[in-house]
């Protein structure tokens, strides 16, 4: 006959503890609840293997590095050429490349967008060579450039430019040739840029600069 724990007797909970099989499973749940109320709710923090998972861990998002952007650099140098950036030229679009490229669109009514874009170094760049035409005009008529110093002339390389001769590979490739990767700057080299430059949109200089360098890569015919 099977008794329920309500209808023992203090003598037969005694006679039960005596059998070995009794004292034993007793034992053992008395053991396994003292180590699951320990490893659930006593431990100062989380266990770095547990065997019993009540919640999932929260990762923490890692920073990612940053790196520099060759589009923003050229914004950057090309800001500064004309007065409006005064920053170190990291190629990382921070709060003061944002603002300078904020204060340019303003002042030549372009949409307020705070973002460098190839279509915004082309218009630096047609600034640029309109603040020289103005100043070259002005000399002609008057003689002098106003409160300018003399430049010197920079005598002619007598070793090969391998940036030269970089974008004059690049130029040719992209069938703006003939010219010779010779390294030398040349009237072939300026009139071959002038046509790659009105192609793109940029300001017809002919001259090598950070946007020339910025499309060409664009293009693929520059390399990194």
């Amino acid at each position: 006959m099977v008794l329920g724990f309500g209808s023992l007797r203090a003598g037969d909970i005694a006679s039960l503890l005596r059998r070995p099989p009794v004292l034993f499973a007793g034992s053992f749940l008395i053991v396994g609840g003292v180590i699951a109320t320990n490893a659930l709710y006593m431990q100062p923090r989380r266990h770095p293997a547990p065997l019993i998972i009540t919640r999932e861990a929260v990762h923490e998002p890692q920073p990612q590095s940053r790196r520099a952007d060759d589009l923003v650099l050229a914004v950057q140098a090309a800001l500064r050429r004309v007065g409006y950036y005064s920053g170190s030229l990291d190629g990382m679009a921070g709060p003061q490349t944002r603002a300078a490229i904020l204060a340019f669109e303003a002042a030549t009514n372009r949409p307020q967008t705070g973002v460098a874009s190839l279509d915004l170094l082309a218009s630096i760049d047609r600034a640029e060579a309109n603040d020289m035409a103005s100043l070259s005009k002005l000399a002609g008529t008057t003689g002098s450039l106003p409160s300018a110093e003399p430049t010197p002339l920079a005598p002619a390389p007598a070793t090969p430019d391998p940036k030269v001769a970089a974008v004059q590979h690049a130029l040719a490739i992209s069938a703006y040739g003939p010219v010779e990767a010779d390294g030398f700057f040349g009237p072939e080299t300026e009139q071959a840029i002038v046509r790659f430059q009105r192609d793109h949109g940029l300001a017809p200089t002919g001259k090598i600069s950070d946007g020339l360098m910025v499309e060409l890569r664009a293009v693929g015919a520059l390399e990194e």
